[in-house]
C-alpha cells in the first residue's frame, strides 16, 4: 500500500535544512527534501510552536535543492497568489520554512517564486511513500526495506537515488529525520553527494 506525499500530509497534516545535510553539487540535479514531522518536532523543542507540530503533521517538505547554488535571496520573500499557497501549505505549512526555501535554494534559480513552489508540489504530489509513515506509531525499520519499498513504489526510482538521514534519539537510536529524493529533470536520478547515515536499521517516529 502506498500513498502520494501529499496525501500523506493532508491525512495528518520545517525548519531549515539540518546542517551536515548533503547539497547539490551537479547542475540540474534537483533534490526534494522531506522532513518526517513527528521526529523533528520531538528531538527539537524548539519547533514546538511550527504549524506542523501543533497540527500533527506526519511529513512536511523542507526545499527543493535546484542545483543553482546556495543563499542568493536573503532578505527577499516569495510572493505566491492566495490560491497557490493554499496548495504550497499543504506541504509546506510553515512561513518561516517556505521563506528559507526560497532564499537559499529558490533565488538561486532562474524561476519565479510561483514556477520554484510549482515545482515542489509537482514533484511532492507524484512521490509514492509507504503507508508506515502515516501510522501514528514509532517502530524500527531495515534500511534495506524501506528503499526497496522506495524503489517499487515509484517507477524509475534508483537506490541511489535515495537519501537517508537520521540523527539519535534520547537513547542514542537512529531516528529518520530526512528523506531526500533526487531528479534528473522530470525523472528520478542518482544522488551525488550525500549523508546516509542511518545505519542497517533505524527508527520511524509516529510521535507517540
Amino acid at each position: 500500500m502506498s500513498s502520494s506525499i501529499g496525501a500523506l500530509i493532508v491525512l495528518q497534516g520545517v525548519m531549515l535544512l539540518p546542517a551536515h545535510a548533503a547539497s547539490t553539487v551537479k547542475t540540474g540535479q534537483r533534490v526534494l527534501m522531506i522532513e518526517m514531522t513527528p521526529a523533528l518536532c520531538s528531538i527539537q523543542p524548539t519547533r514546538a510552536r511550527m504549524r506542523q507540530c501543533l497540527e500533527g503533521y506526519s511529513l512536511t517538505v523542507s526545499g527543493l535543492d535546484m542545483g543553482y547554488g546556495e543563499r542568493c535571496g536573503v532578505g527577499s520573500e516569495p510572493r505566491l497568489t492566495p490560491l497557490q499557497l493554499k496548495v504550497v501549505n499543504r506541504v509546506m505549512p510553515d512561513t518561516t520554512v517556505r521563506s528559507q526555501a526560497w532564499q537559499r535554494y529558490g533565488a538561486c534559480s532562474p524561476l519565479s517564486a510561483a514556477s520554484y513552489f510549482r515545482q515542489i508540489t509537482n514533484y511532492a504530489g507524484a512521490l509514492k511513500l509507504p503507508n508506515e509513515l502515516n501510522t501514528g506509531n514509532s517502530y524500527t525499520v531495515s534500511k534495506a526495506r524501506f528503499i526497496s519499498q522506495m524503489t517499487r513504489l515509484n517507477s524509475g526510482m534508483p537506490a541511489s537515488g535515495i537519501d537517508l538521514i537520521c540523527q539519535a534519539g534520547n537513547r542514542r537510536q537512529s531516528i529518520l529525520t530526512d528523506i531526500h529524493v533526487c531528479y534528473d529533470g522530470s525523472d528520478f536520478g542518482k544522488c551525488y553527494q550525500v549523508v546516509n547515515n542511518c545505519g542497517s536499521k533505524f527508527i520511524i517516529s509516529g510521535g507517540n
